[in-house]
């Protein structure tokens, strides 16, 4: 049981860092004018998203 419990609180965190990640990479590619970086984190995030929603 608790074990169990770990390992959901360890994924939701994952999760929560694969967004965040993709937002930052969103907001690096718009600063830096480098559109191809942008989208790759809307690809991250919305793999972060896609994930939250398998389970």
């Amino acid at each position: 049981m608790v074990r169990t419990r770990f390992l959901k609180t360890q994924r939701r965190k994952g999760e929560a860092v694969i967004i965040a990640c993709g937002v930052g990479l969103g907001i690096l590619g718009l600063a830096l004018n480098i559109p191809q970086i942008s989208y790759g984190g809307l690809c991250v995030l919305g793999l972060g998203i896609f994930s939250i929603f398998w389970r």
